[in-house]
């Protein structure tokens, strides 16, 4: 490869002075953390977030351009047009106010029951306002051939259960913070102050937050596979007017029903005995005016946005109101706007030189399943059946959503908002007891990200991610491996971390591991929980290894598989040096150029709270000394800092 022709690494993004036997994190992107500070509008700044600001500068230009257009009513490019115009017109929606939310809030003081309660928390579920519980449909785990309506907890207005229980300094601070923006938000919003209106909220909350299961918790799947029935529903939660409550969200009452967190729905049955009518009305007055305060006006906006932007995650200015609009655009009706950004961003051949990459890394997986030597032969081959079965999804769909019963205008944003969330719900209550669309995407285009979807058994990857840093098609093949067949690897791996390894070929949970096979699996993860849990992502603060463990083994087993896919990919070729870096260096660069970034300390700390993903520095320093290759490639010794003895390696795939 000339030296004249990129080859995907910008060498003034090293930090020299760092060695990479001791940080390879810094040594790899200290050039590029010294000259990127964290944007004022931003809580991390890195790789992903870079992306995805140049691709919503992307849609901005499309929607520009539509907004200079006469398009058809009804099509998609009016929908997308009319829902930016009504987004960029603040003076509209200071004028317009709660004027759309009056008839729920009304709907609230019109409760005479307790049953009344439920067939509200209905009503706003239909309509994008979250309370008490969350519903919605997927595939039942164990049965490929049918969509189930699933319970799961909710009802929350802070990130986690934890900001509710914890007694750590940090923690108090925020809850009285909370508290602070609730009476502030009401007081905006009806011009006066209900004494106590505060308190009587967090009281439920916090009720609901100990009846809540623990992020942890949330990892194990079959504990919260929890079949019931309708009957069963009436039996088991009592005091919860199920008919009301199905009634109001136009639900199927014949079939399974899966609970996901009983415990969560028994102590909820109880709060609705025990609390008084006047309380519930409080909490659901919040959680209508807390659903919609961006939409409001821009006093409400602001309350929003120091709480939750600038408490939370550091955040200490606002996005432009053309970003923001643009964001939610791509959010809430992402097909129409995707098939306008593919159109004319996204090249064919990106596909196809993708699509190589993915069958590279799926046949070294399969040659490295098969030379296990910790696993036995017959659950190798139910591992190997489970991978030559995944799907891919590439760019974007092949059928895309039909949008035509969706009413968009350019007069109200917030009413574009809840028509949207209402034709979605609609859309998707509907699939109850059919069979699982196979072609359905849970990812827009645009989207600067991937996702393994275990009931499908299938890799997705938009338009979005296929572009520089992570892959482009002039690059040194050793950078876009360590990027784009990194991220490959990873979401391939995602199938077979302790999570995904419990679902079977065809997208079903079921235990097709040997027993001591299973046991040995989980001892190697161990040792990861064990590694993550050590590293000190801010002072006296570390990594969760038991919320991160998919995320780490992911990250561990995407690297090693694109480390061999592409040494498999240019056998034979000449190890050309460029700028002083062998392929295997280059390789080790372009993957950690992939993880590149800072974070806010605020915001460094909600993702340690709430992310399943390690922060920056860890998915790189901790993935790389775990493999051999890398040790090899920069010279690793005993004494150096990123130096781990073999025995404490943790191999897994």
């Amino acid at each position: 490869m000339s030296k004249k022709k990129s080859w995907g690494f910008d060498m003034k993004n090293l930090d020299r002075s760092a060695r990479p036997q001791d940080d390879f994190f810094q040594f790899a992107n200290g050039g590029w953390l010294k000259k990127n500070p964290i944007p004022h509008d931003e809580s991390r700044w890195n790789t992903f977030s870079v992306l995805r600001k140049k691709n919503t500068l992307a849609i901005r230009s499309i929607l520009e351009s539509a907004k200079k257009q006469k398009p058809r009513t009804g099509s998609n490019l009016q929908k997308i047009r009319d829902y930016y115009i009504s987004g960029m017109n603040v003076a509209r929606r200071n004028q317009e106010g709660i004027k759309s939310l009056r008839p729920y809030l009304e709907t609230v003081e019109t409760i005479k029951t307790k049953g009344g309660v439920v067939r509200l928390a209905g009503m706003l579920q239909l309509n994008g306002i979250g309370s008490l519980w969350r519903s919605g449909t997927d595939q039942d785990m164990k049965n490929k051939n049918v969509v189930r309506l699933y319970l799961e907890q909710g009802g929350l207005g802070l990130p986690d259960r934890d900001y509710y229980l914890k007694t750590d300094k940090r923690s108090g601070e925020i809850r009285k913070k909370y508290l602070a923006y609730i009476e502030k938000l009401h007081k905006l919003v009806f011009k006066k102050y209900e004494k106590g209106f505060a308190n009587k909220v967090m009281k439920i909350e916090t009720g609901l937050a100990k009846a809540s299961m623990t992020r942890v918790e949330l990892r194990d799947l079959e504990k919260q596979y929890n079949k019931t029935t309708f009957n069963g529903l009436l039996k088991k939660y009592p005091a919860i007017d199920w008919n009301a409550y199905f009634s109001e969200i136009h639900a199927k009452k014949n079939g399974t029903i899966i609970v996901s967190q009983p415990l969560f729905l028994k102590k909820t049955d109880k709060m609705l005995r025990d609390i008084s009518l006047d309380d519930w009305k409080c909490y659901f007055r919040w959680k209508i005016t807390n659903a919609y305060p961006q939409y409001l006006g821009e006093s409400t906006d602001k309350a929003h946005f120091d709480f939750y932007g600038k408490a939370l995650s550091g955040i200490k200015k606002m996005k432009p109101q053309w970003e923001r609009t643009a964001i939610e655009v791509d959010s809430m009706i992402g097909e129409a706007l995707g098939a306008e950004y593919v159109k004319k961003y996204f090249p064919e051949t990106a596909k196809k030189e993708i699509n190589i990459l993915v069958n590279n890394l799926v046949a070294v997986y399969r040659e490295r399943i098969k030379a296990l030597d910790w696993m036995s032969a017959e659950t190798k081959k139910k591992a190997v059946a489970k991978l030559n079965a995944i799907k891919r999804k590439l760019g974007y769909p092949d059928k895309w959503k039909n949008y035509r019963k969706l009413k968009i205008s350019s007069d109200s944003y917030i009413l574009n908002q809840i028509n949207s969330y209402k034709f979605e719900f609609a859309r998707d209550i509907k699939k109850i007891g059919k069979k699982p669309d196979k072609k359905e995407w849970g990812m827009t285009p645009p989207t600067v990200n991937a996702y393994n979807n275990y009931l499908f058994n299938e890799i997705v990857f938009p338009a979005g991610i296929m572009q520089p840093p992570f892959f482009h098609p002039d690059a040194d093949d050793a950078v876009n491996y360590g990027g784009i067949g990194a991220v490959i690897g990873h979401e391939l791996t995602h199938g077979f971390d302790d999570k995904g390894s419990t679902f079977d070929k065809n997208g079903e949970m079921k235990n097709w591991w040997h027993k001591a096979d299973r046991k040995l699996f989980m001892k190697k993860a161990q040792g990861l929980v064990e590694q993550y849990d050590k590293f000190e992502a801010l002072h006296g603060i570390y990594v969760n290894g038991k919320l991160t463990l998919g995320e780490n083994i992911a990250d561990l087993g995407g690297l090693v598989l694109a480390y061999y896919a592409y040494r498999k990919a240019t056998h034979g070729e000449k190890k050309t040096i460029i700028d002083g870096f062998t392929p295997e260096q280059r390789f080790f660069l372009g993957a950690a150029q992939a993880e590149c970034g800072i974070a806010r300390e605020a915001s460094l700390k909600l993702q340690i709270a709430t992310d399943p993903h390690s922060p920056s520095k860890a998915r790189v320093n901790l993935a790389f000394c775990n493999m051999a290759k890398f040790y090899e490639a920069f010279g690793v010794k005993k004494g150096d800092k990123m130096w781990r003895p073999e025995k404490d390696r943790v191999v897994i795939w």
